[in-house]
């Protein structure tokens, strides 16, 4: 397979983490090419659900979960299904901010948010700005993390969700008012 047919944040990521997401993505590729196009939604949809029960049960290790992951994603691409492209983006993102490789999980949230302002889909939009909080909640940058928070509530306010909106802005305040503590 051609490197050009992998996308840019894959080839962006860092190789130092004993393997290498292109030749995972590669390898997902090639899997891919058995299939005919009439077979991609069909494949897609039966590794889409092994690959998230598999994973949530914890039968995964993160190279051959990635492996999966990036044959749904590369799925989602052929099909055109940007909402499975978004989830499949978290759910890296997830995995790698489990795996502690927060930058790796901050550029799969930020494609799938890249891809949800693309697409106009502000309620997948939300999953991965949830990545990107985790990430800087588990790296306790709180200033990043009241920062996406600031977007969570704007995105609830275009979506008509008040209530949700409140939600954040409160939590918001409580993290600046205990920052505020610290900062005396």
């Amino acid at each position: 397979m051609p490197e050009n047919d992998i996308p840019d944040y894959i080839h962006s990521i860092r190789t130092d983490m004993g393997f290498n997401l292109v030749d995972l993505y590669q390898q997902a590729q090639k899997a891919i090419a058995t299939l005919t196009p009439d077979q991609y939604s069909g494949a897609l949809q039966v590794t889409r659900a092994r690959a998230q029960q598999d994973y949530q049960a914890g039968k995964l290790d993160l190279i051959p979960a990635c492996k999966i992951f990036l044959s749904v994603l590369e799925l989602s691409i052929k099909v055109k299904d940007f909402e499975s492209q978004i989830t499949t983006l978290c759910n890296l993102g997830l995995m790698f901010q489990n795996a502690r490789a927060y930058d790796v999980a901050i550029i799969f949230a930020t494609e799938g948010i890249r891809l949800s302002y693309k697409h106009n889909l502000l309620e997948m939009k939300l999953q991965a700005l949830n990545v990107i909080s985790l990430v800087y909640t588990n790296t306790s940058e709180t200033e990043k993390r009241i920062e996406v928070m600031e977007e969570v509530a704007n995105t609830y306010e275009k979506l008509g969700q008040m209530d949700k909106k409140a939600e954040i802005e409160g939590l918001i305040k409580q993290s600046r008012d205990f920052m505020a503590i610290f900062d005396k």
